[in-house]
Order: structure tokens, then C-alpha cells, then sequence
């Protein structure tokens, strides 16, 4: 593996252990915000620039970037990051109507998880299983960000 590749899987972990390890600590809010923003590190960082040529495809690289997505998303608990309540007081994307479709946003999250789990396996056997990988997740992602998630400006 590269030093560059390594460094940026590096990077996706750490931000993935400080996320999820201070998820009892910090308030709601941050704590999910730090969650998503390491799924983004490993997906966005390192999977997409890869599949776009951004950065040369390294299958060790790639299925780090993969584990630690799975394994970041594996770890979200609903109850913990979106208590009733947190739909206000901080800066959070989060539209109401994940609390209000509760059912709905459980099974987005389940979804999500499940493809990032499934697509483990695809990370590092090519640039184009990589690309269904990336596909697949890509469209558990987008299906939240859609629904649950406020647009930014």
C-alpha cells in the first residue's frame, strides 16, 4: 500500500474511533455529525476518488476505507445519536421527520448498513467491483440524505 493510501485510511480510522468513542460523551448532535463525517472520510475520501481516478485504486487502501465504513455504520445506535429533542437546539441537518417516521429512518439506517456490510467483500477485487460497491452504498446514502437529511444551501 502507498504511503499516501495508507496515510488517508489512517486518517478514516481515527476519525472513526474518535467518532464512535466519544459517542456517550459529546452531545447528540456533534456526536453525529463526527459519525457521519467519518463515513464521508472512508466513502467520499477514499472509496468515490478512487472509482473516479482521483487516486490510484489500491485494493489494500480500499478495503480498509470499506471495513472502517461498515464498521462505523455497524456502530449506529438510532436511540444514541437522534433522541427525541435533537431535531432542535444545534446546528444539525436533521429534519424533523425522522422522528416523525421513525419506522422509515430505522429501516434507511438498516439499509445502509446492511450495503455497506455486503459490499465489504467487492472493495478489493478491482476498480469495477468497486464500483458496484460504491453504487450500492451510494444509493442507501442518498435515499437518507434525501429524506431525513436538510439540504445545504
Amino acid at each position: 500500500m502507498s504511503i499516501r493510501a495508507t496515510t488517508t485510511v489512517a486518517s478514516a480510522a481515527l476519525i472513526a474511533l474518535v467518532a464512535v468513542g466519544s459517542a456517550f460523551a459529546a452531545d447528540p448532535i456533534e456526536t453525529r455529525k463526527k459519525t457521519m463525517k467519518a463515513i464521508g472520510g472512508s466513502f467520499g475520501g477514499v472509496l468515490v476518488k478512487m472509482v473516479k481516478g482521483e487516486v490510484p485504486y489500491d485494493a489494500a487502501a480500499a478495503k480498509a476505507a470499506a471495513t472502517t465504513l461498515s464498521q462505523t455504520a455497524a456502530g449506529i445506535d438510532i436511540a444514541t445519536l437522534f433522541p427525541a429533542g435533537s431535531d432542535k437546539g444545534g446546528d444539525t441537518e436533521a429534519l424533523p421527520k425522522i422522528w416523525s417516521d421513525a419506522a422509515g429512518f430505522k429501516a434507511a439506517m438498516d439499509a445502509m448498513k446492511a450495503a455497506t456490510a455486503a459490499q465489504v467483500a467487492n472493495s478489493d477485487q478491482g476498480v469495477d467491483k468497486l464500483k458496484v460497491a460504491v453504487a450500492e452504498i451510494g444509493k442507501t446514502c442518498k435515499s437518507c440524505h434525501d429524506g431525513y437529511r436538510a439540504q445545504k444551501p
